[in-house]
């Protein structure tokens, strides 16, 4: 007995390595669109959107009203460009990013572009986002980060009314749920995150701002670090 549960053990150790070798192609193969940037040159699709906080002024304004008044009590609630200094010392600045090619991101505030412009250093989150098949090869060599290596999976940290909402998500994107079952739910919200219009711009070669950043920096003599 003792050995038909060793053996049924091991098989279920072998099942979830190969689950979760399954979830990392998967990821790995929807970076692979976006490293053949320029060799598809078909239009991008349209970008289109709603206003979420426009359309809660419309159907709940007391809602609108607490949302907006909570906003307003954050310190500095607003800021992207902060800036970092001591007596004796350069300033630094730090500046929030998002990684998107939309030029509304990717055109610097006035303030952040003047700093930018003086600043000998460039400091982004990882210099791998300048190499996607590098950076593919530093997750691959990672695997723990983006799934689960135990028995957890995505359904059993839901309730099984979520996991039918993600189920349904995921089949409209043409994912199916099994072969992001044992990826961990920050990579999977990072690749269902971006839309269609985002996809084919990245596929097309169009950078990210921390990329834009970098390469400008390098472009221009500064030294860029990660």
């Amino acid at each position: 007995m003792k050995r038909v549960i060793a053996i049924a053990d091991r098989a279920a150790l072998v099942s979830l390595k190969l689950l979760a070798a399954l979830n990392l192609l998967f990821f790995l193969s929807f970076l692979l669109v976006l490293l053949l940037a320029g060799r598809a040159h078909a239009e991008a699709p349209a970008c289109g959107g709603s206003d979420l906080l426009a359309g809660l002024a419309k159907s709940d304004p007391a809602a609108f009203k607490k949302v907006e008044t909570e906003a307003a009590a954050v310190p500095n609630g607003r800021g992207l460009l902060w800036k970092l200094e001591k007596p004796g010392e350069e300033p630094s600045y730090l500046f929030g990013t998002m990684h998107m090619t939309d030029a509304r991101v990717t055109t610097l505030p006035a303030a952040a572009q003047k700093a930018y412009e003086g600043a000998d250093t460039i400091i982004i989150e990882t210099t791998d986002a300048l190499d996607k098949a590098k950076m593919m090869a530093a997750m691959a060599a990672e695997p723990g980060l983006m799934m689960f290596t135990d028995n957890t999976t995505l359904s059993s940290l839901l309730s099984p009314e979520d996991a039918a909402v993600l189920n349904k998500g995921l089949d409209a994107r043409g994912i199916p749920p099994l072969t992001v079952a044992k990826m961990k739910p920050w990579i999977l919200s990072a690749m269902v995150a971006l839309p269609a219009c985002e996809v084919a711009r990245q596929s097309a070669g169009a950078p990210v701002l921390d990329v834009k950043l970098a390469a400008d920096a390098k472009a221009s003599g500064k030294d860029v670090e990660g």
